[in-house]
């Protein structure tokens, strides 16, 4: 079994830096033998979309004869996702939604043709579906009845992940780290782990 874990938090030592670390410590507990694939978007993040990159993807007769190279980095990433068989991520919510380095791996993912094929009714997926889990740190609250912020970043990655087939989604989240100490950031953190069902590894564990 493989797992691709991915961080984005600038902070080597962020609370969703820890949350992922901890996901992925209770993986290997049901599945030992498994391998990890990193990556760090902070020790080495994503351009954002080059200008090649964009008129390939910005018409289909662009698209069926891309540019030399355009899609060299999209097609790598796409390659790890579909190798495989768990994703964690890591990330803190960065002004009400997701940091600035995870948008750049989403829209290097997101390929018409590749991981998604349009219809008259939306995007259909068309990677073959895996566990994801995304640990998020908050410096807020954005859940329950002390919510003070709203949540743009899980609807948002609940829609995109689906549109390329990644439908199994877990979201763990630490809040209001902003206002923990160590110990009570650890335990917001092992709150967040105790949601976790990792039934679903029942059918790779064995791979």
């Amino acid at each position: 079994m493989n797992i691709l874990h991915i961080d984005c938090s600038p902070r080597p030592e962020s609370h969703s830096r820890e949350l992922s670390a901890a996901i992925v410590k209770q993986l290997l507990a049901v599945a030992p033998g498994a391998s990890i694939s990193r990556r760090d978007f902070a020790a080495a993040p994503l351009p954002h979309a080059s200008p090649d990159y964009a008129t390939t993807l910005s018409s289909p007769a662009t698209l069926a004869a891309p540019q030399k190279g355009a899609l060299e980095l999209s097609e790598a990433l796409i390659q790890e996702v579909e190798a495989a068989d768990v994703i964690v991520i890591g990330t803190p919510m960065n002004n009400l939604t997701v940091s600035s380095v995870l948008k750049a791996w989403i829209d290097q993912i997101l390929r018409a043709g590749r991981t998604f094929k349009s219809t008259p009714a939306g995007k259909v997926g068309m990677l073959r579906d895996r566990p994801v889990f995304i640990g998020i740190a908050s410096g807020g609250v954005f859940t329950g009845e002390r919510a003070n912020q709203p949540d743009f970043l899980t609807p948002y990655l609940s829609v995109v992940l689906d549109s390329i087939g990644l439908k199994t989604l877990q979201f763990l989240s630490a809040q209001a780290t902003a206002f923990l100490d160590r110990d009570q950031a650890t335990l917001a953190r092992d709150k967040a782990l105790a949601g976790i069902d990792l039934t679903v590894m029942g059918e790779i564990a064995c791979l």
